[in-house]
């Protein structure tokens, strides 16, 4: 039961920050996040008993993997028509890239994400970049830590880092760079 309801609980997590990014009109963001609560509850069903749904939530998990912080980095969703089609076939490429440029790919967008002034709440922001790094260096998916199933645990703190994010509101850093940049101007 417990493999469910963490799976639910991310799911939840990640459906509210999308909802929250496309408040924010964060397209890119919002399909971050809504790939990876697809990938958990894909989970969540399988762990429930459908087991048809294994590979289903194999292949989300791992397009996920592969695009979802990219995206959840990229934020806005802005360029023209050919600038978000090369944007969505550089994530399908990222999907069949060996694991070392994915792993590359994804530190570079936590450290994106995680950046001074990308966000309203930046501590938060931080937060959520090292719960991630945490549940995926530290708990891992094999074995038990602590009497508890690891996948649950990683789950769980995968969790925790999209609360965060949720709560750093995290933007673009675009207006206040821009505010900024435009009162140095108007002073003599």
């Amino acid at each position: 039961m417990l493999p469910v309801i963490a799976e639910l609980l991310l799911t939840l997590a990640c459906a509210v920050a999308a909802w929250l990014a496309l408040r924010e009109q964060m397209g890119w963001r919002a399909l971050g996040f809504l790939s990876m609560a697809i990938a958990a509850l894909l989970g969540a069903l399988e762990y429930g008993g459908i087991a048809l749904l294994a590979e289903p939530h194999h292949l989300a998990s791992v397009v996920s993997g592969a695009a979802g912080l990219p995206l959840i980095a990229l934020g806005r969703l802005s360029g023209a028509p050919v600038q978000r089609a090369v944007v969505l076939l550089a994530c399908m490429a990222l999907v069949m890239m060996p694991s070392q440029v994915t792993l590359l790919t994804n530190l570079v967008a936590l450290l994106v994400i995680a950046w001074p002034g990308r966000s309203r709440r930046y501590a938060l922001a931080l937060l959520g970049a090292l719960l991630f790094i945490g549940s995926g260096l530290l708990i891992g998916t094999q074995g038990e830590l602590a009497g508890m199933a690891r996948r649950e645990l990683f789950h769980l703190g995968l969790m925790a880092a999209i609360v965060a994010w949720a709560f750093a509101r995290l933007g673009s850093g675009l207006p206040r760079l821009q505010r900024a940049l435009a009162a140095r101007h108007k002073s003599p």
